[in-house]
């Protein structure tokens, strides 16, 4: 066998071949897009965070831990509730038993696309929203900071960023996403 020649039992043994590499890094390769493969395959099969998805198809990457990574604490807890779903808006506090009805406070059905979108009484927040993120308004992946799969996150940080401090401002203004729930109730949910 040649020095040209590939070693024959490492590339058995690792099951992937990398010009250059040892044997073990070919092993962890393997065993690290193997997992990969497997989250991946997990994410997009689960019924669990449905909401999440539609807004974030796309495995958490580097670009999430960016995303969260300037925001001071409070501000990344309502991210993840506006991403995920879990928020204080009247839709929310019903499911739990914090409130008999999911109306917000002009009638509708208060849920984060009406908070967003079709709230009349915050047209005015709404409309400078609209001035600061541009097109990003015209989708709910957009304003908080997902990523459509076919691009793998590789969207331009900065404008990612400054959209998401944009809703945040907004979601803060707007003050829907408060705990509306009677004090010391929250610890009594689930037996806690």
């Amino acid at each position: 066998m040649g020095p040209a020649q590939p070693d024959p039992i490492r590339a058995r043994t690792s099951r992937i071949y990398f010009p250059g590499m040892k044997s073990q890094e070919c092993e962890k390769a393997f065993v690290r897009k193997n997992i990969y493969v497997q989250w991946e395959k997990e994410w997009k099969e689960s019924k669990e965070g449905g909401n999440l998805r539609t807004i974030d198809n796309a495995l958490p990457a580097k670009y999430t831990r960016r995303l969260y990574g300037p925001l001071t604490r409070n501000r990344a807890y309502l991210l993840t509730q506006l991403r995920t779903g879990h928020c204080w808006l009247s839709t929310f506090a019903k499911a739990f038993h914090f409130q008999d009805n999911d109306r917000c406070v002009c009638g509708d059905r208060e849920t984060l696309k009406h908070v967003l979108w079709d709230c009349p009484d915050l047209r005015e927040l709404r409309r400078e929203l609209r001035r600061k993120v541009g097109d990003a308004f015209n989708s709910v992946s957009s304003l908080l900071g997902g990523s459509r799969e076919e691009r793998r996150g590789q969207i331009d940080h900065a404008s990612r960023t400054k959209t998401v401090d944009t809703v945040l401002d907004f979601a803060e203004a707007s003050q829907r996403f408060r705990s509306r729930a009677p004090r010391g109730q929250l610890d009594n949910v689930n037996g806690n």
